[in-house]
Parts: C-alpha cells; structure tokens; sequence
C-alpha cells in the first residue's frame, strides 16, 4: 500500500512538474531595457509580446522598401538583412503602428529560434507578423513586453 501511494504521489509530483514548465521563461531586458537575442539555441524563442509605448502616436512598426516582399524567416531571405550593426532601421520608413495594448506575434525561424537583428548603433529588434507581412519593432521594454505563453501551444497565458 505505502508504495502504491509512493508511485501516486510521485506521478502526481512529475504531472505538477510538467504544467510548471509548460510556461518558459520570459525573455529579461537588459540595463538599457534592450531584450538581447538569445542564445542560438534550438527552441529558444519568446513568440507573444504587448506594446507598452506610451507615444500617443502608438509605436513604428519599420521595413526598408527592398524588404518588404520577403518573409523573414524564409530559407531564401536575403542574408544581407541578418548582417549585424548593417541597417539603420530607425531610419526604415514606418510602415504602420501599434497602440499601446496591442498584442504582437514575433516570427520564429526554423526550430523555433528567436529572430532578431541589430541596426548600426547594436540595438535589436524583433521581426513581427502582421496580416501585410514581416515588419521590425525595437526590442526595448520602453515599447514592447513578453507576454507569458504555453511552450507546446504557444498560446498567451494572460
């Protein structure tokens, strides 16, 4: 009796186990309030964010012209737009924007890996989908924030 109830507890101590990991860790910004690219790790990628800009104007969604007609995570997107320190995107023409509240769905690519680039001052940005297509937003917790999400379902949890 004392180890059947041992392999409940301890099957019921694992399923607990399991639905707290279900939620990853969400993504920490850094002094600057930069959300770093993560580790090029399989898996590793934060998919739900919120825009927390305070502009009335909402936040810049940007893409440079040449771009547009890409898909950011596509086997054929141009290596040049993942050149590091290359593009000044805060100078990309603002392609729409968000209001504050707004929730966002950033682009993975393949093995869910976290997209990102970094403009010519370092500062990164995050690729996002949009019904018009892959824009860019700064990774800054000034503008957006992670939302916690189901790591199987990737479905927000707030």
């Amino acid at each position: 009796m004392k180890a059947e109830i041992r392999i409940v507890s301890l099957a019921f101590a694992w399923i607990l186990g399991l639905g707290a990991n279900l939620a990853l860790a969400l993504p920490v910004a850094n002094p600057q309030g930069d959300y770093p690219g993560p580790a090029r790790a399989r898996g590793n990628r934060q998919v739900n964010w919120v825009v927390v800009d305070s502009d009335s104007q909402g936040l810049n969604c940007r893409m440079a012209q040449r771009f547009r007609s890409i898909s950011v995570d596509a086997l054929d997107a141009p290596d040049e737009l993942f050149e590091r320190n290359k593009h000044n995107v805060s100078q990309w023409p603002v392609v729409t924007t968000f209001r504050r509240g707004k929730r966002l769905q950033a682009v993975t690519g393949n093995f869910a890996n976290q997209i990102m680039i970094a403009d010519s001052q370092g500062k990164p940005w995050l690729p996002i989908s949009t019904d018009k297509g892959n824009y860019f937003v700064r990774a800054n917790s000034r503008f957006i924030k992670p939302i916690r999400e189901n790591s199987t379902t990737l479905k927000p949890l707030e």
